[in-house]
């Protein structure tokens, strides 16, 4: 559903001009377990799309990566930036950190982003036998299964949880810098739970604004402060079973020129949980 600016409360109106300014696009996804997908279909887990002359991607120590998920663009309405073909692929690793570099989010050593410009639709020129790289039951992964992935072109103001969103629209470092200030009464009941009503990040997403049980990562490192939101995956365990420790989110997140050049070597990876 696409961001509708009146829909904000009175308590929200002062800021309207500022909000509005942020508006992006992004695309939304809805997901549906599915054990009949293509190689070359998008998806949550499930097997990847890999040309037989590709090596299967492992961590630091030689282990296997999980797919996380693929993106067909071909299948994705088009977003600024973003490529328009091609398949962009997301691994991790089935550890209890999910493959996550605390030191340096940064580090492929357990997470891998792939991106393939040209895809091929004939699966005798692709890897079919991944019998090698099969995880067990005592694997740690976010998820379980393969999802099938509709998608919808919306819209989205920036995020409470997005570190600029107190600068930017409140004139503060912090977002509850600003509680001192608020004049509409109780900031809590009248600014921050009215502006999640209408202008939540969770969900699934590619580009847009990103979500967080926690903190943004981009906040303390000035380093990637203009990187933007590449993709996030939520907690989805009301139909699916996809869950982030205790019910966190994962994000990806990617500097504008590079996504532009298509070089995903950078890509920051994090995720948090309450």
């Amino acid at each position: 559903m696409n961001f509708k600016p009146e829909t904000l409360q009175n308590s929200l109106q002062p800021y309207l001009e500022k909000i509005s300014a942020t508006i992006l696009p992004t695309v939304t996804m809805q997901l549906t377990p599915c054990d009949e997908l293509t190689l070359w279909q998008s998806k949550i887990g499930g097997q990847p799309y890999l040309p037989l002359d590709a090596t299967y991607p492992v961590d630091s120590n030689g282990n296997p990566l999980a797919l996380l998920a693929q993106f067909n663009f071909a299948e994705i309405p088009n977003l600024p930036n973003f490529p328009n073909q091609g398949i962009l692929q997301f691994y991790i690793a089935a550890d209890d950190l999910y493959g996550m570099n605390f030191d340096d989010q940064q580090q492929q050593s357990g997470f891998k982003v792939l991106y393939f410009d040209h895809v091929l639709e004939d699966v005798s020129q692709l890897k079919q036998d991944f019998s090698e790289v099969l995880l067990s039951e005592d694997d740690y992964l976010p998820f379980t299964g393969q999802y099938a992935i509709e998608f919808n072109l919306t819209s989205q103001p920036m995020s409470l949880g997005d570190f600029a969103f107190a600068p930017k629209i409140l004139g503060v470092d912090e977002l509850y810098d600003f509680e001192d200030r608020f004049e509409g009464g109780d900031f809590e009941d009248d600014f921050i739970e009215p502006y999640d009503e209408v202008a939540s990040a969770s969900g699934h997403r590619l580009g847009g604004y990103p979500y967080f049980t926690q903190t943004d990562p981009r906040q303390y490192n000035e380093k990637v402060q203009d990187y933007v939101l590449l993709f996030q995956l939520d907690t989805d365990d009301a139909e699916n079973e996809i869950m982030w420790g205790d019910s966190g989110v994962g994000n990806f997140f990617i500097h504008p020129e590079d996504l532009k050049k298509r070089d995903f070597s950078k890509v920051l990876y994090n995720w948090d949980c309450c």
